[in-house]
């Protein structure tokens, strides 16, 4: 128990060093959001589509057994959220299915393959508490709702995307961030309209 203690330290140190010795160059961003199907991965491909040089790093959580895939065949098979993610512009995918338990291991493994990009979008929860994102965005549905998990996240967002048609009004939450300050951006995701030239311009600004 203590040694595997240890070891986990000595990842989450070294995720660390890596994620400030690249600050610089390397960027991360991490996408987030209230629950499954919110909208991550379209967002994901907007930025994608927006961002040159930039790879990206799908998290699906596992109850069982690690696994790291970056091959094509199982990539880009129709419907696949990694193949949007590939027709999306990133230059490199990697797919992480993993317990939370074996995910710091595996993210580390795959932000290595990511070398010599200009950097790489992260989708999922989870991977926020294991790495230092130089942006995390968080996604809300126009209902408000967010699951218990990710109610830390929001607080934790530099940037907002309210997912909803152009006439809804913020929810509860929203008006509260508003009042704090929080950058928020509407975007319709599901046919990509709304604020996007917007929040591409402000995310191209953050990361420089």
């Amino acid at each position: 128990m203590l040694r595997s203690k240890m070891h986990s330290c000595i990842l989450r140190c070294y995720l660390v060093f890596c994620n400030k010795s690249m600050m610089s160059s390397f960027k991360i961003i991490s996408v987030t959001g209230a629950h499954s199907g919110v909208g991550k991965t379209t967002l994901c491909s907007v930025l994608l589509n927006n961002l040159k040089g930039f790879g990206a790093i799908k998290f699906t959580k596992t109850l069982m057994y690690t696994s790291l895939n970056d091959e094509d065949a199982v990539l880009m098979q129709k419907n696949k959220d990694t193949a949007i993610l590939s027709e999306s512009g990133a230059e490199r995918v990697v797919w992480i299915r993993s317990p939370v338990s074996g995910l710091e291991k595996a993210l580390n493994i795959a932000i290595g393959k990511m070398e010599n990009l200009t950097g790489v979008v992260i989708e999922g929860n989870s991977p926020v508490d294991f790495i230092v994102p130089h942006l995390i965005l968080f996604v809300i549905g126009q209902n408000g709702e967010i699951k218990p998990s990710a109610s830390k996240l929001v607080k934790k967002a530099d940037i907002i995307i309210f997912n909803s048609e152009a006439d809804k009004a913020f929810p509860p939450i929203l008006d509260r961030m508003q009042h704090d300050n929080k950058k928020i951006f509407r975007i319709n995701l599901a046919n990509k309209t709304g604020e996007i030239d917007k929040f591409t311009t402000y995310v191209k600004k953050y990361i420089v």
